[in-house]
């Protein structure tokens, strides 16, 4: 039978959520998940759903792909005309290596080739990953997937891991005492986001972190949550932040001009100390570079995944 792509329709909901959790077991989803993703992104076109592509065989969807070409601007980073991505492609488990995914993925570079994209992630890249559900290619979970990707001419562009560890294991007095040496906090404070420090600390983030982030953290804010934003200020001005909900930790960062003052630590040893007050057993991320992860490895925590963040030229 022939194989037709075609782009998604309401009636393909429920069946792409149920071979999205056979095709992806470590990264499962709901219905309510799936819609917020797709239909409420405002990247997504609903009048045409342009990039949103199911791939058909007999009136079954055996296939489906996501490729995005912003329309709304991620910052002042603008729309990133030279860019397109891929943050998920999957195939019916039995009918993987049969030119499913070839034909998804060929339509997926037809796109962006008619946008006149220049290149393609997989799935994200840091500061910029529209859709995003997971960094990229987990090489141990997905091993075809990743194979299937080399194979179609993309390289392996950086490896971000996702990292967890204990609340109850954390030593937090040897964390802080390392953290607040006194060569290193003058003039540092860390406390609550308070609504006065509101716009100094978009400002900050505009300046310090364009893209995704500053998005992440105007949600945040929309939720009024401020009880878990921490800012670490330098004689009053925000120069890091950290944020999480629940047991899931960040977007986390400080800026580049004072990493000497040790505020990641104490950033980081604070919020710790605030998710097991509020009953965390864990503090968990799907994000960290390899840089930040080894500041994370100092404090007690593991590799849990590892991820290739892939990227193709066209």
């Amino acid at each position: 039978m022939a194989v037709t792509i075609r782009p998604i329709q309401p009636r393909d909901f429920d069946a792409v959520v149920t071979l999205w959790n056979r095709a992806l077991p470590r990264d499962t989803t709901t219905a309510g998940r799936f819609l917020q993703w797709l239909v409420v992104n405002p990247d997504f076109n609903p009048a045409t759903a342009e990039g949103a592509m199911v791939a058909e065989e007999s009136g079954r969807v055996i296939g489906f792909a996501r490729a995005i070409v912003r329309t709304w601007p991620n910052d002042t980073l603008g729309v990133e005309e030279d860019n397109g991505w891929i943050p998920v492609m999957f195939v019916a488990p039995e009918r993987q290596r049969q030119g499913v995914g070839t034909k998804l993925l060929d339509a997926c570079l037809a796109l962006f080739r008619e946008r006149s994209r220049r290149r393609v992630w997989l799935c994200g890249n840091t500061g910029s990953a529209p859709g995003y559900l997971f960094p990229g290619v987990d090489r141990d979970a997905y091993a075809g997937a990743f194979a299937f990707f080399q194979r179609r001419g993309f390289a392996v562009d950086h490896e971000p891991v996702a990292m967890s560890g204990s609340t109850l294991d954390y030593d937090f007095d040897r964390h802080r005492a390392e953290a607040w040496t006194p060569e290193s906090s003058t003039g540092v404070e860390v406390r609550s986001l308070t609504p006065e420090m509101v716009m100094p600390f978009l400002a900050f983030l505009r300046e310090a972190f364009p893209g995704d982030w500053n998005a992440v953290a105007r949600a945040k804010l929309r939720t009024g949550r401020f009880d878990e934003v921490l800012l670490a200020t330098i004689d009053g001005a925000v120069a890091g932040y950290c944020q999480w909900e629940g047991e899931h930790f960040g977007p986390f960062g400080v800026r580049e001009d004072v990493r000497g003052k040790k505020l990641g630590a104490k950033l980081f040893c604070e919020a710790v100390r605030r998710i097991k007050a509020a009953d965390g057993r864990t503090v968990w991320f799907n994000w960290a570079d390899e840089g930040p992860a080894r500041f994370y490895e100092r404090h007690g925590l593991k590799v849990t995944r590892r991820f290739a963040i892939m990227r193709r030229d066209l």
